[in-house]
């Protein structure tokens, strides 16, 4: 199964496929007739794991992902997994993911430095990874903030029960789930397009709060009429670093933060460079947040299956399953996805949220009207 996500933040899945298992043959089957008949364009991102029978079939010219070009980039999460069976270090692993996240190269080196400097295997190990395959900072943008194939994993979740089905019923229910999904919102999206909003809500939500981060930014014209600017901070917004500035290009909308090339929409510095020269940010926005765009990916509506007896007769080769290769599998079905080491997640404390004490917060001695000493 392949899916994507709509500029309003909402999954939906682009194809699915029936298939033995993870094998060379599959994936490449799989990639190429999904290249073929549903995303032929041009500079896709393509995120899974490290598996080589993706990489292979990727790569493989004849299944048609290297004209028109695309990128193949891995899944941080299956990189920290694969990380922990080499070097079995939770600590370093920490570091290995913030090094994917960091969205500049200087914050990149940082964590790279660390790792170097506690295990130099643990450093080799990731040496040997291209870091455009797996860091946000040397992406150049085309993941478009994502990280994880978190997005195929939540999905998995939803047909955790019909991937038991047998195939007929299987197709059934998935093919009727698609139907109601893309009516519904095909319906939301056709009452949004008629409120003659440009873009979605979710979209003017973030960029109501960078708006709200410029209005206490200095903003200095260096070059005005190639729109570049400095942007110096004022006041503390929790981005858990020291006030600094940052150089703003409006032509390459590029800013030292990382903000603007990797997530393609205005971050608070350029918001506040576009507010120096009385320019709308909005115009930075992509077409791929606005509401019309959105309604096109609703747009087209499933059709009702006709019953078995209106099925037109079938001319082609008829394919009967081999009982000598039936796997009898010991012991009750399993429909529960196997846990990974990807999986595992460490319980924090939870900490008193007025003075972040490891105690409740209605037993806090700070709170507001708690009760004074006793005499």
């Amino acid at each position: 199964m392949a899916v994507a996500q709509d500029g309003n933040g909402n999954i939906f899945p682009i194809t699915y496929a029936l298939v033995e298992g993870e094998t060379g043959g599959a994936w490449s089957f799989f990639l190429k007739n999904l290249r073929l008949h549903v995303t032929p364009q041009s500079d896709l991102c393509l995120i899974s794991d490290r598996h080589e029978s993706i990489k292979s079939a990727y790569n493989n010219p004849d299944n048609g992902w290297q004209n028109p070009p695309s990128v193949h980039v891995y899944c941080i999460r299956h990189i920290a997994q694969n990380f922990m069976r080499a070097i079995k270090d939770k600590d370093l692993r920490k570091k290995v993911v913030n090094m994917g996240y960091a969205l500049t190269e200087s914050t990149y080196a940082y964590y790279r430095d660390e790792i170097r400097q506690t295990n130099m295997e643990a450093f080799n190990w990731i040496e040997n990874l291209p870091r455009e395959k797996w860091s946000r900072a040397y992406d150049g943008g085309r993941r478009w903030g994502h990280m994880t194939t978190n997005l195929v994993e939540s999905l998995n979740s939803v047909m955790k029960e019909t991937r038991n089905l047998p195939i007929t019923a299987l197709v059934r229910s998935t093919y009727f789930r698609m139907g109601t999904l893309f009516g519904r919102r095909g319906h939301n999206w056709t009452k949004m397009l008629s409120s003659k909003k440009d873009f979605t809500d979710n979209c003017m939500k973030e960029m109501q709060k960078e708006v709200e981060k410029s209005h206490s930014y200095n903003v200095l014209s260096f070059d005005r009429e190639r729109n570049y600017f400095v942007v110096q901070e004022t006041v503390n917004n929790n981005e858990c670093r020291p006030l600094t500035y940052f150089n703003v290009d409006l032509q390459k909308q590029t800013c030292d933060c990382g903000k603007f090339q990797t997530f393609h929409v205005s971050c608070s510095h350029a918001i506040a460079a576009c507010s120096h020269v009385r320019l709308n940010y909005q115009m930075f926005i992509p077409p791929v947040f606005s509401v019309r765009n959105i309604f096109k990916v609703y747009e087209q509506s499933f059709i009702g299956v006709p019953k078995e007896d209106q099925w037109t007769p079938y001319q082609g080769d008829i394919l009967l399953h081999n009982e000598r290769m039936r796997r009898n599998k010991k012991g009750r079905p399993n429909s529960t996805r196997i846990r990974t080491e990807m999986d595992t997640v460490e319980k924090v404390k939870r900490r008193c949220g007025i003075c972040q004490g490891l105690h409740m917060r209605k037993k806090c001695p700070h709170r507001p009207n708690a009760a004074g000493p006793s005499n």
